[in-house]
């Protein structure tokens, strides 16, 4: 009897990949990675370059005043309602208008702007109102120290503080009390309002 030898049709598989299809796939995945590493690479370098091109997420608020020497702070001496209409001259060195129309007479100033470090508008302590925050260095601590004491035992208006910047009242709030510590608070009617006198403040 003849021995048969066996016929095998195509390649012979046994279940199992062969090395060469093993490396592949070893290869295919090393691959799969290092291209995941690349776009989540690239994403994080395309957030940082939104965010560092130069230019602020939020604009920012000055807080201190652009020409410190341009703002005075001056006690009043005479406030004239609707004083200040459109054929109002133009205001002298002892006087000045506010938008509000008052003019005012003004004293020598007690300090000027270079001794403000800080300018913020802000809510009150209780949430209910809006006021102006002003902090001053230890030199015009001092100063407004002594001013605030003098006018707070004078009646109205000579007991009003002007803050004039380039020859405009800003505001003229009533002194009650010596302000001392360098932490003065300006009461305001609205958020708006606060806003406002504080840009103005900072130029």
């Amino acid at each position: 009897m003849s021995q048969q030898t066996p016929q095998y049709s195509g390649q012979q598989y046994n279940g199992q990949p062969s090395r060469n299809q093993a490396s592949l796939i070893v290869m295919f995945v090393v691959l799969g990675l290092l291209l995941v590493g690349i776009l989540v690479t690239g994403g994080v370098l395309l957030l940082r370059n939104n965010n560092d091109d130069g230019k602020p997420a939020v604009e920012k608020v000055a807080t201190r005043p652009s020409t410190p020497e341009a703002v005075q702070f001056r006690p009043v001496v005479k406030a004239e309602p609707n004083g200040c209409g459109a054929s109002t001259t133009t205001a002298s060195a002892d006087t000045a208008c506010g938008s509000d129309g008052i003019r005012y007479t003004l004293g020598k100033a007690g300090l000027d702007g270079t001794h403000v470090t800080e300018v913020v508008a802000a809510q009150s302590p209780d949430k209910v109102a809006w006021v102006v925050n002003l902090t001053l260095d230890d030199e015009g601590s001092k100063a407004f120290a002594q001013l605030t004491a003098g006018l707070a035992t004078k009646m109205p208006p000579e007991n009003q503080l002007a803050i004039v910047v380039r020859g405009k009242v800003v505001t003229a709030p009533t002194v009650m009390s010596e302000i001392t510590g360098g932490k003065v608070q300006i009461s305001a009617k609205t958020r708006a309002e606060a806003e406002k006198t504080a840009a103005d403040i900072t130029g």
